[in-house]
């Protein structure tokens, strides 16, 4: 029997570590210390800890308390109420963003990055989190074909960018399939594709059709000079 692993280490990107930070992030092994320069340590290491949505809302209830807000006085309060209990402290009541995740958010199992990168930018109470950078990987206690790899991603307010190794062994066949068969045309529809998806990383709309054009006119600029023979 073969038993599978996933551990990943990042930092979070912000000022001072705050209360809501501590009651969002603790669960991941938070280190306020390490590695300093407006880097704080997170991790989520397997069979030692992983954050869960559960904990999550526990924090943030006791941190309701703290605040003296008016928690429900449910045995089992969920996460959407403690959520709409904590926005009005914060400003962040009217905030689209919050609502909707509230509304659609199932709050199960483990807690998610980028969920908690939109509750902490709503909830500021100082720490200014400006951006988190996560990387993990997953292996076997077997060597097993492909049950090993790695993935990263780069969250902020305004940019989301994921990348794997699975990605990268993908994108590798698919052109080469279409290099051998000489359809260059399928080729530059797969790039593409890829160009889109980091575009899509970008949450401004307004930002991302100017950057869209822009990497247009970087391609169809001038083209590099022949290598000699």
């Amino acid at each position: 029997m073969a038993n599978n692993y996933y551990d990943a280490t990042g930092v979070l990107m912000l000022e001072r570590v705050t209360p809501v930070i501590t009651a969002l992030f603790d669960g991941f092994n938070l280190d306020a210390s390490y590695p300093g320069n407006g880097q704080t340590y997170i991790a989520r290491i397997s069979e030692s800890n992983d954050p869960q949505w559960d904990d999550v809302l526990e924090a943030l209830t006791d941190l309701a308390t703290v605040l003296d807000l008016p928690v429900p006085d449910e045995e089992d309060p969920s996460m959407a109420m403690i959520l709409e209990v904590l926005a009005p402290h914060f400003g962040a009541d009217q905030n689209l963003e919050l609502q909707n995740l509230i509304e659609h958010h199932r709050f199960e199992d483990s807690a998610d990055l980028d969920a908690l990168l939109l509750i902490a930018s709503c909830f500021n109470d100082g720490h200014n989190l400006a951006a988190i950078q996560f990387e993990g990987c997953w292996h076997c206690s077997k060597p097993r074909l492909f049950e090993f790899g790695g993935e990263g991603c780069f969250l902020s307010r305004e940019l989301n960018v994921f990348s794997s190794s699975r990605q990268a062994l993908d994108l590798g066949l698919d052109l080469h399939q279409a290099l051998l068969a000489d359809d260059l045309d399928k080729a530059a529809a797969r790039i593409a594709k890829e160009t889109q998806t980091l575009l899509a990383g970008i949450s401004e709309e307004s930002i991302r059709e100017r950057l869209r054009r822009r990497v247009i006119e970087q391609l169809l600029g001038d083209p590099p000079s022949p290598v000699p023979a």
